[in-house]
């Protein structure tokens, strides 16, 4: 035996018996430890798959949020009626939603579509867009003329007679004619009471900038024109938005984009910044989603947009 083996033992049993065999679990502890770590290198490893697994859940989740976004829309609405979950399908800014649900509930009641203008946070642009989809039945009708019981029929049917004159004196009298906004000229423009030409040019000029009208309102949008002429002339106006001139958002450019009247530089260079970091647009409704542009420009500028 080496004389450091015999030092050692030596010194080992030097040692109490308390301490020798504190030394014994020690040393026992250690080589347990070491033929662990030696076991643990042959188990496959199960942190990729938990990964895997953790990203495969959280991509599930992100596409059940994607597919909740994707039912916002415009569609029809009575505001008082309208329940919450439905509420939160709708195309509108949610503060402006949440805004309503508390008028409701304080005991508030839209009665005519003018009242939603009402609404806390609501603006004009908004409420230029929504107007349209707002829908307040009327709680009263017209009464018709009482006839009363002393009348004899040969009256009644001489009142009738008079009333289906006086129709037929006044239907002859003001002939309705529409212009269509998106293929009338200059010339039928005109015909239009209160616009002229210098009206007539602008209105061509706009809606080539536009790529057509899709709602008779956007009228108003044309440089100084008159809101008294619009409302004396709206219904003899109509829109077919079929003729829309449709931008296609994964091929234009920025010269094509920020030529929208609707759409600013600043709006024009998020949406190719993100075009270029992720590729293709999906579906229009992802310019609002990944909030590219606010609502409000969303509302207005989707008509004129197409991922085709």
């Amino acid at each position: 035996m080496s004389k450091f083996s015999n030092k050692w033992l030596k010194s080992y049993f030097d040692f109490s018996k308390k301490d020798r065999n504190g030394i014994i679990v020690l040393s026992i502890l250690i080589l347990t430890g070491v033929i662990i770590s030696i076991i643990i290198d042959y188990f496959p490893p199960k942190n990729n798959t938990d990964i895997a697994e953790f990203e495969m859940a959280l991509e599930e989740w992100e596409n059940s949020q994607i597919d909740t976004e994707n039912t916002l829309s415009l569609f029809l609405f009575n505001p008082n009626t309208i329940s919450e979950k439905l509420l939160d399908s709708l195309l509108l800014p949610t503060y402006v939603k949440r805004n309503l649900v508390n008028y409701r509930n304080a005991g508030g009641k839209i009665k005519r579509i003018s009242d939603f203008r009402k609404i806390y946070g609501m603006n004009d642009s908004i409420y230029s867009v929504i107007k349209d989809y707002i829908i307040v039945p009327k709680t009263e009708q017209v009464a018709k003329k009482y006839i009363p019981n002393t009348t004899s029929k040969h009256e009644t049917e001489n009142l009738n007679l008079v009333e289906e004159n006086e129709a037929t004196s006044f239907q002859q009298s003001s002939p309705v004619f529409v212009v269509e906004l998106n293929s009338a000229d200059s010339t039928e423009l005109v015909r239009l009471s209160g616009v002229g030409p210098v009206f007539a040019s602008r209105i061509v000029k706009y809606r080539n900038l536009l790529g057509g009208f899709y709602r008779k309102e956007q009228l108003l949008e044309v440089y100084n024109f008159p809101e008294e002429t619009y409302e004396t002339l709206a219904n003899n106006i109509s829109v077919d938005s079929s003729a829309i001139n449709q931008i296609r958002l994964n091929f234009a450019d920025f010269s094509d984009l920020l030529r929208h009247p609707y759409l600013n530089k600043k709006q024009v260079q998020t949406i190719i910044n993100y075009r270029t970091t992720n590729g293709t647009l999906k579906s229009v409704e992802d310019l609002f989603l990944m909030n590219l542009i606010d609502s409000v420009t969303f509302i207005k500028v989707s008509p004129y947009l197409s991922c085709r």
